[in-house]
């Protein structure tokens, strides 16, 4: 058989997909696509065909976010009747969206310390083929014709600004509509807009649904590629392992074995066991069909 057979360089090409550190897209499509499914929401980005099966504690998390943080979002579809409250909530929810994307994002930027990343990393992050996908999904976005040229950050840019001008314009015809309606619906649609502006995040960017382990698992969806590294590492990997990997990015309760403690019972209640009988890695939550 010759090595240069185009069917040897397609299984090749899905072998090579299946191994290394995914890249930055591919995390956040999986998250998306999870997210997506566990409220039954259509993807306009769907993951790669190639991508890594999802693990099912990962859709655990997903599946629990529906009921805790997305759960009040969720309850504010359109209804066949007319109700002002329920549409300030909708346009609440974006006008507070605006601000995150124009005030809180460069706030958490350097308080995090995003801003000290050097040029050097940030190119380890956004490798050329990283940025060459993410380019083809703004040009896309902007429908616009586009040239070579064009800086990868001005089409961010105008992406950022679009999506904002989006939102100032659903706003307006929001008050146009309102400004037609009698003092009472008026009245209803204030006081709607008032309750969707904190529904999802509250002032200081805190999630409004958290009962109390939002943040760690958002760490833990972050983590998902190193959690599932070390779940196959030999000699295996414990929750005191987990522990230190997430020492530095999460502020566990009280002393270290406290902590270690917590995060075990989280980690018992989304199925992500580490070793021994708990400790078995399970197998993936399903294998997607396109």
């Amino acid at each position: 058989m010759k090595q240069n057979h185009p069917k040897n360089k397609t299984v090749q090409a899905a072998a090579d997909a299946k191994t290394g550190t995914p890249t930055l897209l591919e995390f956040a499509d999986t998250i998306q696509f999870e997210l997506a499914s566990s409220v039954n929401l259509p993807v306009e980005q769907k993951p790669d065909k190639r991508r890594r099966e999802t693990p099912k504690w990962v859709g655990k998390i997903t599946d629990g976010f529906k009921k805790t943080i997305l759960k009040p979002v969720l309850k504010l579809k359109p209804k066949r009747k007319m109700d002002w409250q329920n549409y300030g909530k909708i346009i609440g929810v974006l006008d507070r969206q605006k601000t995150f994307f124009t005030v809180d994002i460069y706030r958490i930027w350097k308080e995090k310390g995003l801003d000290k990343i050097t040029e050097e990393q940030w190119a380890k992050i956004f490798t050329e083929p990283v940025c060459k996908k993410l380019r083809q999904r703004i040009i896309k976005e902007i429908k616009r014709p586009v040239s070579d040229d064009e800086p990868l950050e001005i089409l961010c840019a105008e992406f950022m600004d679009q999506r904002i001008a989006g939102l100032d314009m659903q706003r307006q015809i929001a008050f146009q509509r309102v400004a037609q309606q009698s003092a009472k619906n008026h009245f209803l649609f204030l006081k709607g807009m008032e309750q969707g502006y904190k529904l999802f995040f509250d002032d200081q960017c805190g999630l409004c649904g958290d009962r109390g382990r939002a943040q760690i698992h958002l760490k833990l969806l972050s983590s998902q590629y190193e959690i599932e590294k070390m779940r196959r590492m030999l000699p295996p990997r414990n929750d005191s392992d987990l522990y230190e990997h997430l020492k530095p990015w999460y502020r566990f309760p009280n002393s270290r074995e406290d902590g270690i403690a917590w995060l075990r019972k989280v980690c018992d209640d989304i199925s992500l066991y580490m070793t021994g009988k708990r400790g078995r890695p399970i197998g993936p939550r399903r294998a997607p069909v396109f």
